[in-house]
């Protein structure tokens, strides 16, 4: 069998061949055996300390398990950097789609990608001296088909087997369930490689708070649960001298503090407490670090705009499990009801993307009428999709942005009424005397602050919406029970798209626990989108699938769109060197950047 070349325009069939990497589309930008990416500095210094802030409250060390949340660092999944466990593969951030080989040495892909072989790097080596081995990556792979959530298992259940020919060399044999394609590839590449000898010693379906044995340029330190987290550069790193990683890993000490509340870091980031925050409130972004150190040029405030991920960074997830939300016209309803521009005018302040696609800003997004290529997958579904798919153009809801929305109030009445609902006593009832309430699960003020402008133009229609604030482990476990009418989610999706959208989208997800289809969607043409989306063998491919896929979830209404993704506006303390200049798919912030001895020591701290 033969790997696939895809360039931009046409498919080219090749002869087997060992590659530094895999290409979405075939192309790499750097060659074999290359020393470094041209963004990176190869010669960064190394040490210094870096002190970020995490809300996340971690109560275990074991990776990929359905129980236990896990902290920052120890499992980085698809991040495609390495820190405390190295994958098999790591991403330029000036390339999308294209990862090279980190624990792996060479890969061969099929040309039906149902299967996958690597070579190991013969360096690759765990904290304790012991080789990375081809049994690591089966073991890895076993751990989560039989201990990981269902996010995990679903996505990566087109993994039939790990076939060991040497201790260095293994194959990957894959079904095509969910359509296969390059993407697909360097998804399994990404994930944190796990040691089999370490785990076999200690109980990898329990939670643990023992730290374990990692690969990657960082190791734990030390920690204090619900206080602070350390870790150190492993100074001997065996993959300190390769391309992909020369250039960075440049902190000797990362030290992740704890803090429950948003403001409270916030304050701790003004006292220098916290060296590099992303700031997503406009309120503090455009005044919260109007200070004298910014004054003096101590606080640098950046806007980043890199693309790799796109879609929605927040949204309002309409629970479609719920009886009350199965009508679609329901679900519009309450699309129609959000007063989009008011919002991104007074909460935004204008500085977000007005999402109006499950994919903005990408090419694969859905606009106007579909396209011929798009016709053709969706006809076949006609009877299951609304007609308004096919004959009207798609586009995001316009209300005014001052006042209240006055039309869209109109039709979302006339839909309800349509639907079943009718005022009694100024509330929605249906004939079974059943009131329509609306349940919506939040975490943080800051969410409330957002809906409770919308919760006002509902109640204007008739509903009755009540607000659950709660804790993270009282969260998790009403999403895993579905227990919930809207929640706040973030549906970001790799570019080129990758096995996130099968959690996301796929009917058998809907009614499984603790899934990452949010929105309980169950629709045959979703499912075929998704494949065709997977299996998408060139640009064009690609294009139509996505704006296919795109069009069915935004008539199904499953969800409010707030914000797009874009790159993170970011405040740091001036103590920092970086790149020469910023790649263009992701921020190298952290890897690339490195202590500039001279900058820290000119600025001073103030009790």
């Amino acid at each position: 069998m033969a790997p696939l070349l895809v360039t931009h325009a046409t498919c080219t069939i090749a002869e087997p061949s060992w590659k530094h990497g895999v290409s979405y589309f075939g192309e790499f930008k750097y060659p074999p055996g290359f020393t470094h990416y041209d963004y990176v500095n190869p010669d960064a210094p190394k040490g210094g300390t870096i002190v970020l802030a995490t809300d996340d409250n971690w109560n275990s060390f074991t990776p990929y398990l359905a129980k236990g949340n896990v902290p920052p660092g120890v499992q980085h999944l698809f991040s495609s950097q390495p820190f405390f466990y190295d994958g098999l593969f790591s991403a330029s951030d000036d390339e999308i789609g294209t990862f090279y080989c980190s624990l792996c040495k060479e890969v061969m892909v099929a040309d039906d990608f149902t299967w996958v072989r690597f070579r190991l790097q013969p360096e690759a080596r765990w904290h304790d001296g012991v080789p990375v081995t081809s049994r690591d990556v089966r073991f890895t792979f076993e751990h989560i088909a039989n201990n990981s959530g269902f996010n995990l298992q679903a996505a990566f259940g087109m993994v039939d087997s790990v076939e060991i020919h040497t201790d260095r060399e293994f194959t990957i044999h894959l079904n095509d369930k969910n359509g296969l394609n390059a993407g697909v590839i360097s998804s399994l590449g990404k994930l944190s490689i796990l040691p089999e000898h370490y785990w076999l010693e200690h109980d990898n379906t329990k939670t643990t708070l023992t730290p374990p044995l990692g690969s990657g340029p960082y190791r734990i330190k030390e920690f204090k649960q619900s206080r602070y987290l350390v870790y150190e550069r492993v100074p001997d790193y065996w993959g300190r001298n390769i391309g992909p990683h020369r250039g960075r890993h440049n902190f000797d000490i990362f030290r992740y503090e704890f803090y429950r509340d948003s403001t409270v870091a916030r304050e701790a980031f003004r006292k220098g407490l916290i060296d590099y925050t992303m700031e997503g409130d406009p309120r503090y972004w455009f005044e919260g670090y109007d200070i004298p150190a910014s004054d003096k040029g101590w606080i640098i405030k950046r806007k980043h705009t890199y693309q790799f991920y796109v879609g929605l960074l927040q949204g309002l997830v309409i629970n479609q499990r719920r009886k009350h939300l199965q009508d679609i016209r329901v679900r519009e309803a309450l699309v129609l009801a959000f007063n989009y521009d008011w919002y991104h005018r007074v909460i935004n302040q204008n500085i977000f993307i007005k999402p109006y696609s499950h994919f903005a800003p990408a090419k694969f997004s859905a606009e106007g009428l579909p396209s011929e290529a798009e016709l053709a997958l969706l006809e076949p579904f006609r009877d299951d999709l609304p007609d308004r798919l096919f004959t009207e153009p798609l586009q995001r809801p316009v209300s005014p942005a001052m006042g209240h929305n006055r039309s869209a109030l109109l039709k979302a009445r006339k839909l309800l009424q349509e639907a079943g609902w009718s005022i009694r006593d100024s509330i929605l009832t249906n004939a079974d005397g059943e009131q329509l309430t609306l349940s919506f699960v939040i975490q943080t003020a800051g969410q409330k602050r957002t809906i409770l402008p919308y919760i006002d133009e509902l109640r204007r229609l008739g509903f009755v919406p009540q607000i659950r604030l709660v804790e993270s482990a009282q969260f998790v476990n009403l999403m895993r029970s579905f227990d919930f009418d809207i929640r706040f989610g973030q549906l970001g999706v790799a570019q080129p798209p990758g096995v996130e959208i099968v959690s996301y989208w796929d009917s058998k997800n809907a009614q499984l626990s603790n899934t990452r289809n949010l929105t309980g969607i169950e629709s045959a043409a979703a499912d075929e989108m998704v494949i065709r989306l997977m299996g998408a063998r060139s640009r064009e491919e690609l294009i139509a699938s996505g704006r296919a896929l795109d069009r069915v979830l935004m008539w199904n209404f499953g969800i409010i769109p707030l914000r797009a993704v874009e790159g993170p506006s970011v405040v740091y303390w001036d103590k920092f060197g970086r790149p020469p200049f910023d790649a263009e798919i992701r921020t190298s912030f952290p890897a690339a950047w490195w202590y500039d001895e001279e900058k820290a020591a000119r600025i001073e701290l103030i009790d």
